[in-house]
């Protein structure tokens, strides 16, 4: 069997650590950041934001604060647009959003900017944008502001500047009753399957249960090994489960798919 050259190798050295007890999340953020083209902008992100050393992801809050108080007025950045797919599509639909990233601005308000930008580019929520910040900063993400599920005032004003995925929201009264928000919650998770505003939220592939050990095998994968080795040295830590080179294969395969939607 010829044996195909590991394009994919230079990505090892990018690998996102994803640090989760909740095998949902971990799903979602192993999804966007395992992306190969997500990872090839991560030096180019470093470049811009000066990034040198990595930050520890236990003090992401405090040596992010410093670095962009330290950056503040020292440092415009500029946002090489031509590395976004979806750059023309920005212009397009959100001229101001655009406008904004085509001109000089101080470190913090283009960080935000860029993370919301990533966000349009993968068609992700924005609550995507402080894992995205870890990413760039810590080489890692947790789940300390990944928060899929909040309850938040929305200042539309201020969303109308910046390009964000719709999101179904519902909104309360004094009035409201428990049943009148069972129903609404109803429909709001009939819009996400039928509304193509909301492709991001439609139902998808369930890996749960099995997305730590597909994404282990798919960076042993880029790591150079084969599908025979990577089940042989699965069965050897897990001796209550048949694993064969097939059931690697499928799991790679899938895992790709999910990594391309």
């Amino acid at each position: 069997m010829k044996i195909k050259k590991n394009d994919k190798a230079y990505l090892q050295d990018l690998k996102i650590d994803i640090q989760t007890s909740k095998d949902v999340f971990y799903q979602e953020l192993a999804l966007l950041f395992d992306k190969q083209q997500f990872l090839n902008l991560l030096s180019d992100l470093r470049q811009t934001y000066k990034v040198v050393d990595l930050f520890p992801l236990n003090d992401f809050e405090e040596e992010l604060d410093t670095h962009l108080h330290d950056n503040h007025f020292e440092e415009s950045v500029n946002v090489n647009l031509s590395k976004y797919y979806k750059a023309k599509e920005l212009k397009k639909s959100f001229p101001d959003f655009y406008s904004f990233l085509s001109d000089e601005n101080n470190m913090p308000e283009m960080l935000d900017a860029e993370c919301n930008l990533i966000c349009f580019e993968f068609n992700r929520p924005p609550y995507f944008v402080e894992a995205i910040e870890q990413a760039i900063f810590c080489g890692a993400v947790d789940d300390t502001h990944f928060k899929p599920t909040e309850a938040k005032v929305i200042n539309f004003e201020e969303m109308g500047a910046w390009s964000t995925l719709e999101r179904v929201a519902i909104f309360v009264s004094p009035t409201s009753t428990y049943e009148d928000v069972k129903e609404e919650f109803r429909k709001a998770k009939e819009l996400m399957k039928s509304d193509k505003r909301l492709s991001y939220y439609q139902p998808r592939v369930d890996l749960a249960p099995n997305i730590r050990k597909y994404r282990d095998w798919y960076w042993k994968r880029i790591q150079g090994r084969t599908y025979q080795v990577i089940a042989d040295e699965w069965v050897e830590k897990h001796e209550n489960e048949t694993t064969t080179y097939l059931d690697v294969l499928k799991a790679v395969k899938t895992y790709e798919k999910l990594l391309a939607s």
